[in-house]
């Protein structure tokens, strides 16, 4: 009777969570009037994407609210979905950057307070033992989108001498559909690739934050990482 119980209560939160996010990206469309952007099928599928990684993280942050980084990743899926919808490119890249930060932060155990991730800290993920693949093309992906998203930051023609010019660079720079495509792609990528090694690092916490909701879990970010959660604590 319990465990009817249970699957009875966990459907009822997955259909309440999936409600949420139709919203969620519903009120994103309208949104995208104010902003003039060109709302897509892809733009649909990724922020749908983001939204369980808000979900994700709430989860998280509720297992561990003195955990800042997860607060901040929280804020970051927020921030990264408006500077997409506004167009405003740079921003997007601050948050992408800050996401990578703190993935990080959470995967190798650097507090808020610590604060910068150098080079060193990508060379110790990369030596680092996973109980997961990890191989050197999903590292080079994430090193490569970190360094885009810290050139966008400071800007390659931010110290050219005609004012005008950057000005309306910085206005005026949007994606098109098929570059935002194409980085949809990237981050996607970028992220499947971090939740694993965070579930890898922290799978015990992991599993506790669903106790009796793997399903949800696996609604969030897949089979492939509920499998690889429970490989590690079975």
């Amino acid at each position: 009777m319990d465990l009817i119980m249970n699957d009875d209560m966990t459907y009822h939160e997955i259909a309440r969570i999936k409600s949420n996010i139709q919203s969620f990206v519903e009120k994103i469309r309208e949104l995208s009037q104010e902003f003039d952007f060109d709302f897509q099928q892809s733009d649909g599928n990724f922020f749908s994407f983001i939204a369980k990684h808000i979900v994700f993280f709430k989860y998280l942050s509720e297992g561990d609210s003195s955990n800042f980084s997860y607060k901040v990743l929280i804020s970051d899926f927020y921030y990264i979905i408006l500077a997409i919808a506004k167009g405003e490119v740079r921003y997007m890249y601050v948050n992408e950057r800050s996401i990578i930060e703190n993935y990080l932060r959470s995967i190798m155990d650097i507090t808020v307070q610590d604060n910068h991730v150098t080079g060193t800290v990508f060379q110790e993920l990369r030596q680092k033992n996973f109980h997961c693949d990890f191989d050197d093309a999903e590292y080079s992906l994430i090193r490569s989108e970190y360094r885009t998203s810290c050139g966008y930051i400071h800007g390659s023609n931010i110290l050219n001498d005609n004012l005008a010019l950057v000005l309306d660079e910085c206005a005026n720079k949007r994606f098109t559909i098929a570059e935002r495509k194409k980085y949809y792609i990237r981050i996607q990528a970028v992220l499947k690739s971090f939740d694993r090694l965070l579930i890898s690092k922290n799978a015990l916490f992991v599993s506790d934050c669903f106790h009796r909701k793997k399903s949800i879990l696996s609604y969030l970010l897949g089979k492939d990482p509920l499998e690889l959660l429970f490989q590690i604590v079975n």
